[in-house]
């Protein structure tokens, strides 16, 4: 069984790098462009195997990077385990005002105790998303709208 689960880790492991969306660096230049409304669907990650409509705000077009991310219809079981609090239709809220850019040509928004959120462009209005939240990792491709 356990030769099973490592072999199926290792095929996911390499169709993800041959399916993995192409990343275009991101540069203060882009920072205009980017600002806006972004849209897509949320992963809770292989574990919670759940997800979310999200939406993702970029406030501003200069570093640091402010944003405000909304996650609508997070699963009461999800947020109880993580001690968050929802609003109404299970709506969470997360905003900062701390996004820099990174070396690789992504954005990063870190918080406290190693969480963060990375934001990599994949194409003309879209943008690729990865965490690590809680203990919680997942991913969204999202588009501007």
């Amino acid at each position: 069984m356990k030769k099973i689960i490592c072999l199926l880790a290792v095929v996911l492991m390499i169709a993800s790098v041959v399916y993995a969306a192409p990343k275009i660096k991101i540069t203060a230049k882009d920072l205009p462009s980017l600002k806006g409304t972004w849209e897509g669907i949320l992963s809770f990650g292989a574990m919670e195997q759940g997800t979310s409509p999200v939406k993702l705000e970029i406030l501003n077009d200069t570093v640091p990077v402010r944003a405000k991310l909304t996650i609508t219809k997070v699963p009461d079981q999800l947020a109880q385990r993580l001690a968050i609090t929802t609003g109404a239709g299970g709506q969470v809220v997360m905003e900062s005002d701390e996004g820099a850019l990174t070396t690789a040509g992504t954005i990063m928004f870190t918080g406290p105790q190693k969480n963060f959120l990375e934001l990599t462009k994949t194409g003309d209005k879209k943008i690729g998303l990865w965490y690590y939240w809680m203990g919680l990792k997942g991913d969204a491709d999202l588009k501007k709208k």
